[in-house]
């Protein structure tokens, strides 16, 4: 596809919530020369620009977006023999993210397996900090490539350059980093990562990648919608973290509630719990908006459903949670 600017496109089809209006302009890219181009775009007619992947962690307002949507197409993939054990792979933005899991697996590597079936493209992952069942990409990622939009220059950020935390990292502070690609640290030598509950009790005894994998996409099979059929972006808020003193409150008034202590002062609290079984609210809805009655923590907007009808219903939610707990819950999901 040779480099285009469109207008008015809408966006609700490049998302899994399926919701929003339209892009003022929006441009496919799928090298650096390319992006280079649409920032250029945006900058001469003073617009503001964001950059799309796999669309699953997007909000995009019912009014549209008043700027340049970038969606992320860049493709490649290569594996780098650094020892008799050690790989790295070096994945383009627009990659897959599953697709590049099942790869992986593929070729007996462990790292990526806990992370099968998440939807999305790998320049996402590094944004949020993308995790799941015990293992968050921070763990294996060993470098990003980006194209800083201030200074025109491609640049690229060692793991501890990149700040992460539980789903955050410097690309959520810094808007003008644009990842070009994400390069992962993967092994040969056994090292399944299934202390997550769920894991521990499904995975056979000395699996491999292909086994854990298999298990992860029953898991989610079971927890998450099929976000091709419905609207959904997973799961919709973070799990909470709130100091020490606060958990310690809640685990007088609920002592069943799982919580997790961090060193930094910190404790993490399961907000699926909270939703469920202390707010009452698994399967709840309002209109065509409800949280997954297999899942508290996923949101799922049926056809139909507006952005508007999504911000009133977390707005509630948020309220009820803020009730019972006093926890200021916040979603994963970026609103453009």
């Amino acid at each position: 596809m040779s480099y285009q600017v469109q207008s008015k496109v809408a966006l609700a089809p490049y998302t899994t919530l399926k919701t929003g209006g339209d892009a003022e302009y929006f441009v496919t890219v799928e090298n650096t020369e390319d992006l280079k181009k649409a920032v250029a775009f945006a900058k001469q007619a003073q617009l503001p620009f964001c950059v799309l992947g796999g669309g699953s962690n997007m909000l995009v307002p019912d009014a549209g977006y008043p700027g340049v949507v970038i969606q992320m197409k860049l493709a490649g993939v290569t594996y780098t023999t650094l020892d008799e054990t050690t790989y790295t792979v070096t994945v383009a933005a627009g990659e897959v993210l599953d697709v590049l899991v099942e790869a992986t697996v593929a070729r007996q590597l462990w790292g990526l397996e806990n992370l099968s079936h998440i939807p999305g493209s790998v320049g996402a992952t590094p944004v949020q900090n993308v995790g799941a069942y015990g293992v968050e990409v921070a763990d294996v990622i060993s470098e990003v490539i980006v194209f800083d939009t201030n200074t025109n220059k491609i640049i690229t950020l060692q793991n501890s350059d990149c700040q992460f935390s539980y789903r955050h990292s410097i690309f959520k502070e810094k808007n003008n980093l644009i990842i070009l690609s994400v390069t992962f640290i993967l092994h040969k030598n056994p090292n399944p990562k299934i202390a997550y509950a769920d894991l521990a009790q499904r995975t056979p005894k000395n699996p491999f990648p292909r086994d854990v994998r298999t298990t992860v996409i029953a898991i989610r099979a079971e927890k998450f919608p099929d976000w091709t059929i419905v609207g959904t972006a997973g799961s919709f808020f973070k799990n909470p973290m709130v100091p020490h003193a606060h958990a310690q409150e809640l685990a007088l008034k609920y002592p069943a509630l799982p919580m997790y202590p961090s060193s930094d002062g910190q404790t993490k609290i399961s907000l699926g719990y909270v939703l469920d079984k202390i707010c009452g609210l698994k399967g709840f809805a309002i209109g065509p908006v409800r949280l997954y009655e297999k899942q508290a923590l996923v949101l799922v907007a049926e056809a139909g459903a507006t952005t508007t009808d999504i911000k009133n219903f977390v707005k509630i939610i948020s309220e009820k949670v803020f009730a019972h707990t006093a926890i200021k819950i916040s979603q994963e999901v970026t609103e453009i």
